[in-house]
This record gives C-alpha cells, sequence and structure tokens, in this order.
C-alpha cells in the first residue's frame, strides 16, 4: 500500500510491508504521476518492509536518474537491515541518499 503525506515541496510515500514485484509496479506509477506533475523531491518511507528484489533496485536506480536529470531527487527512509544489506552488496547505498528519520530526508533537499 502506498500512501502521500506532502510536506512543504517534498511528496513523502509510505511504502507499506514487504515489496513485491507488482507492489514495485505501483511504486513506480506513483513516482511517475508524481515526476509529471513537476514533483521531483521525493521521500520513499519504508513501514516494515524487509525485502525488495532487484528489479524493484532496478526501477528504484531508474527514477531516481530521471528525477535528477529533472534537478529533483529521492531519498529512502526507514529500510531494514535486510534491504540495507542489499543496499549495501550492490552498492545502491551509495547513490540513494539513506536517512532514518523523515525529517531529516527532508531537510537535506534544503542542502541541495
Amino acid at each position: 500500500m502506498i500512501t502521500s503525506v506532502p510536506q512543504q515541496d517534498v511528496a513523502v510515500l509510505d511504502v507499506m510491508g514487504d515489496i513485491n514485484a507488482f507492489d514495485m509496479v505501483r511504486i513506480k506509477n506513483r513516482l511517475d504521476e508524481l515526476i509529471e506533475k513537476d514533483h521531483t523531491r521525493v521521500v520513499l518511507r519504508f513501514r516494515n518492509a524487509k525485502q525488495i528484489d532487484f528489479i524493484g533496485l532496478g526501477i528504484l536506480i531508474e527514477r531516481l536518474r530521471r528525477m535528477r536529470a529533472l534537478d529533483g531527487d529521492l531519498k529512502l527512509v526507514g529500510l531494514s537491515k535486510c534491504i540495507l544489506k542489499m543496499f549495501e552488496k550492490t552498492r545502491v547505498d551509495k547513490l540513494i541518499d539513506i536517512y532514518d528519520d523523515t525529517v531529516d530526508a527532508i531537510r537535506s533537499f534544503d542542502n541541495t
């Protein structure tokens, strides 16, 4: 399930539970909707997600590149240890900013 929470000019999307291919397509579609409306500053807030597959990683990286090309960015919050370990092994953590706290993720947009 994906919910949106407006925070200043940053869209915060809550992603609930583990992320399978179907969920990732929904996330991709929601990010595309935001991009089409010129909302390119997005925080994905993970809630109780313990896994994400490689297809999901690819989608996140592709959307990250698209947002950055439009002078936006994608930040992640609340990654489980398992997902964080996967991001570290694949070096995705070097591409996407990861935060423990939503407020810090939102504030980080002011520093860019």
